[in-house]
């Protein structure tokens, strides 16, 4: 396995864009081995994402792409450095920005519309009912999966599961959408 290091393209190096979605300045992430030594993932990364930029992390397996994902949706602490959103510091995960994980992340005793659903409960706690639904059906429709709304994940094919984590991470309609 290696690390993920900075890449010298012009386009990922930080440039202190004030108008930046996303900064990554200078992220380290180390784990430690079972004989006590470290191991490097992520080495002094540094990126800007603007507004309406889409960007794409590529690289051969086990080079850190998730590693800087869980960290940009804050499910995971860097060693060293700083992501930031809108100048703010991530902590935390948040719902500004979603996650489409690898692994399905469905819960396997709701149906699709109550998977969807839950997020959208979570992130608008005090929209009305009526307004929760049609978000949700308006994100079932975006993904094609109207006929298999009331079914439950073991159901549905491998693309279909991850089209619902699609439409569970839009429905919630986050600034940021990961997708691993």
């Amino acid at each position: 396995m290696t690390s993920m290091t900075p890449s010298t393209s012009p386009n990922s190096a930080n440039t202190g864009n004030r108008n930046a979605l996303l900064s990554i300045e200078q992220i380290v992430k180390t784990y430690r081995k079972p004989n006590g030594d470290q191991f490097v993932v992520l080495n002094g990364i540094d990126m800007t994402i603007g507004q309406q930029e889409y960007v794409s992390i590529i690289g051969h397996s086990g080079c850190g792409k998730s590693t800087l994902m869980r960290i940009v949706a804050g499910l995971e602490k860097p060693t060293s450095g700083l992501v930031t959103l809108e100048g703010k510091a991530i902590r935390k995960p948040g719902a500004e920005r979603m996650m489409v994980f690898q692994g399905y992340a469905l819960l396997p005793w709701l149906t699709v519309r109550e998977n969807i659903r839950m997020a959208v409960d979570e992130v608008f706690k005090t929209m009305s009912r009526a307004d929760k639904i049609a978000i949700v059906n308006e994100h079932i429709n975006m993904v094609k999966l109207s006929a298999a709304a009331d079914k439950y994940p073991h159901e549905l094919s491998g693309g279909m599961k991850q089209r619902v984590g699609v439409a569970r991470a839009l429905a919630t309609r986050p600034k940021m959408l990961l997708l691993d």
